[in-house]
């Protein structure tokens, strides 16, 4: 009789703990897993360039002219990727396509890439800079216990600045730079070098040091203070200092169209600007100038130099 007694009372104490553990469960249902992770890149097109930022946040830079394609990583997706959709803030601006064929392909996995098109817009007036946003969403396909959806849906959102190129290059390091080597004539044609530069530079640079600070505007836009190596500062300092901007081509250094004038009215000075970004990380200057007003004097003052970074 008291072995029957305990296995009655076992049996009891089961259906207890089966009940608590089925009340737990109803209670604390299981926990979503993580909504898509996502990452931005360009396909290699040059006329895009996509920089990342520290949280996963990227911004982009498109030349004018042909779309360009754009790609998305679904880094991981546990709750498996069900639905993308990509759009643009600005339509006037320029618009964007999802390849659907290219998500087909990873819809109802876990990661994958997939791509979309921007194509900026062919009837904008000018090429002034303009900004818009690029949103991007990706959802998964989870499930709540009752089996009702419970997606999560991951987005990103992408300044993006259309821009009149012509590159989108990198590699120029910002920050200030010595004129290791200069030479060149002053107005007239008096030849002057990096020792003459520095025994007449008096208040214009410190410690006998010519520097130049070089900062990015943008990837492919960089503007110098100086952009003569210091000939401006040191014999023409009553003129307007040309702080101009240059484009930078794979190594290639060009002045900046409508970015390369000192000065205002009768006295402005327009530069000529090329040189070469070093694989040594210095740069090689070359510069000259002419009056917009005409009155470009004789032997008007030109010259070469090479920066090294500090």
């Amino acid at each position: 009789m008291r072995y029957i007694y305990s296995v009655i009372a076992l049996f009891a104490a089961s259906l207890v703990i089966s009940s608590c553990v089925d009340d737990y469960t109803v209670a604390n249902p299981p926990a979503l897993q993580d909504a898509p992770f996502l990452r931005l890149s360009a396909t290699g097109n040059s006329s895009v360039k996509i920089v990342a930022q520290p949280l996963n946040k990227y911004t982009a830079f498109v030349n004018y002219g042909d779309p360009v394609e754009i790609k998305v990583s679904v880094v991981n997706a546990p709750g498996i990727i069900e639905s993308a959709s990509v759009s643009s803030s600005i339509v006037e601006y320029g618009t964007v396509t999802l390849n659907e064929s290219s998500f087909a392909a990873i819809k109802g996995k876990t990661s994958g890439d997939f791509t979309f098109t921007f194509t900026p817009s062919t009837i904008l007036v000018g090429t002034a800079d303009r900004a818009l946003n690029l949103t991007v969403t990706v959802s998964d396909s989870q499930v709540d216990e009752k089996g009702e959806s419970a997606a999560l849906t991951s987005t990103l959102t992408v300044p993006l600045t259309l821009v009149n190129g012509p590159c989108l290059s990198d590699g120029l390091a910002e920050g200030t730079y010595i004129v290791s080597e200069a030479s060149g004539n002053t107005d007239g044609g008096d030849p002057f070098s990096l020792d003459d530069l520095k025994a007449n530079s008096g208040s214009a640079f410190s410690a006998e040091k010519v520097v130049v600070v070089v900062t990015k505007n943008r990837p492919g836009v960089y503007t110098f203070t100086e952009v003569t190596g210091g000939v401006w500062p040191v014999f023409y300092s009553t003129r307007a200092k040309p702080t101009l901007r240059v484009n930078l081509c794979d190594n290639t250094i060009t002045g900046r169209t409508g970015f390369v004038t000192a000065g205002s009215g009768a006295t402005a000075r327009t530069f000529t600007l090329d040189g070469t970004l070093n694989a040594n990380g210095t740069i090689s200057m070359n510069w000259s100038y002419v009056r917009n007003d005409g009155n470009t004097p004789a032997d008007p003052a030109t010259g070469s130099y090479t920066l090294t970074k500090i």
